[in-house]
């Protein structure tokens, strides 16, 4: 690995860590229209990648890692309270920019695409070992993130960001319809941890017990480490590859619906839920290798945020006991959609490609 792929890797990792981690804080601290900006801009603010890049060129990377870093320094600000939105606005602008320049550039070699896969992993483990530490003042906290991010702008300063690949075709809009549904649902499932659970634990009690951090640990050791194990096996299963990883994601989506039963708010019901849900977790990839060989991978991504940020909405607007089972039930559903449109694209393919052959 050369000195720039390197570089790129840590601000990956680095980077990842303030993210995760203010996800995490961002049940207690923030209100919850700048939570719902900050679990929607992290992912829908990457659109903007290419203006980006088209304003700033090589100071791209530069550019956003100090927007990151000054809307952390403007929460850090003890008068912040009235312009948390706009803090938050800019620090999801600025890590959603720089974590797609990143993971492009570092993918550029299969082994690349690894290594930051890795990271990102990594990040989410130290973000959940710094939640661990239950006396974070927010001051203090957001001052430690920007700490964090500091030594990513010598590694940034002088990176000039790869020429962006030629466009996948354009989606049809039936399948922009099929991927914005399982965006939709994979930002509900990917938020279990992050939005449903904390929220879960705080009906119970006035502050997030010092356990928290160890389950988004949890999550992304489980997801680390039995990802391939579980993939290996959905490919043993051939043509019915699909239904066993659809069977494996409505398991997780029944469990999810689920946190009263399991008394998540408790160490034991919090290990189990989660545990189940990181295992289901594991068949999302599957669909982003689909979603990718129709060139919409794009489209999918984007849509995780509006599955995010509508978890974020419910957990903190509806009442408690209902709002898991609300977000459970339009994951389904549009799990259910995507579903039927995909096996009606196939056919209508099969059918084309038969009638051809008939020709």
């Amino acid at each position: 690995m050369n000195g720039k792929g390197a570089a790129l890797l840590w601000v990956r990792l680095l980077s990842a860590v303030a993210l995760f981690a203010l996800l995490g804080q961002a049940n207690l601290w923030l209100d919850a229209t700048s939570n719902i900006l900050l679990a929607t801009g992290y992912r829908l603010l990457l659109i903007l990648t290419p203006l980006t890049l088209l304003l700033f060129g090589a100071r791209a990377l530069r550019v956003t890692l100090l927007c990151a870093l000054a809307g952390l320094l403007l929460l850090a600000l003890p008068a912040a309270h009235g312009v948390a939105a706009v803090a938050v606005l800019l620090f999801s602008y600025g890590i959603a920019v720089v974590g797609y320049i990143a993971k492009r550039d570092a993918a550029a070699t299969p082994a690349g695409a690894a290594n930051n896969k890795i990271m990102l992993n990594l990040g989410s483990l130290l973000a959940g070992l710094l939640l661990l530490y239950p006396h974070w003042q927010p001051t203090f906290f957001y001052l430690a993130l920007a700490l964090l991010l500091l030594p990513c702008l010598p590694a940034v300063w002088h990176h000039r960001p790869l020429a962006e690949a030629s466009p996948a075709p354009a989606v049809a809009r039936r399948g922009q319809l099929k991927w914005a549904l399982a965006g939709l649902m994979a930002g509900i499932k990917l938020f279990a941890v992050f939005s449903i659970l904390p929220q879960a634990i705080l009906a119970h009690q006035a502050t997030l017990p010092g356990w928290y951090g160890a389950m988004i640990i949890l999550n992304s050791a489980v997801v680390t480490l039995l990802q391939r194990p579980i993939m290996a096996l959905i490919q043993r299963c051939g043509r019915r590859a699909l239904w066993a990883v659809l069977a494996l994601i409505l398991a997780g989506l029944v469990v999810l619906a689920l946190p009263g039963a399991f008394r998540v708010h408790t160490l034991p019901g919090a290990l189990l839920w989660l545990g189940l849900l990181s295992l289901a977790e594991c068949g999302l990839s599957y669909l982003d290798y689909c979603a990718a060989q129709e060139g919409a991978l794009l489209v999918k991504e984007l849509s995780v945020s509006a599955g995010a940020g509508f978890t974020v909405f419910a957990m903190r607007t509806l009442p408690t006991a209902a709002s898991a089972g609300v977000l459970a039930a339009t994951a389904i559903i549009a799990l259910l959609i995507w579903l039927w449109l995909y096996q009606r694209q196939h056919k209508e393919k099969y059918h084309a490609l038969n009638n051809l052959y008939e020709k």
